[in-house]
């Protein structure tokens, strides 16, 4: 029983890296075009969106610990 919850927790931690690394690519990208043009600060909604699809990701990891 022991090996099952080790191998969720490495299951998990792997899984919510890439998206961790996605939304952190995704704001840097968003930080650099805002720095070079200042008018795209107001398209910040789209930016929720496509962070969103990235978080789907970290959400299905999670909600896989429970099926599996």
């Amino acid at each position: 029983m022991d090996v099952d919850v080790l191998a969720k927790g490495i299951m998990m931690a792997f899984g919510m890296a890439g998206p961790a690394i996605g939304i952190g690519m995704i704001g840097s990208s968003f930080m650099n075009a805002v720095g070079r043009n200042p008018e795209a600060s107001k398209y910040f909604g789209q930016i929720f969106v496509v962070i969103a699809i990235v978080e789907l990701m970290a959400l299905l990891v999670f909600a896989s610990l429970f099926i599996i």
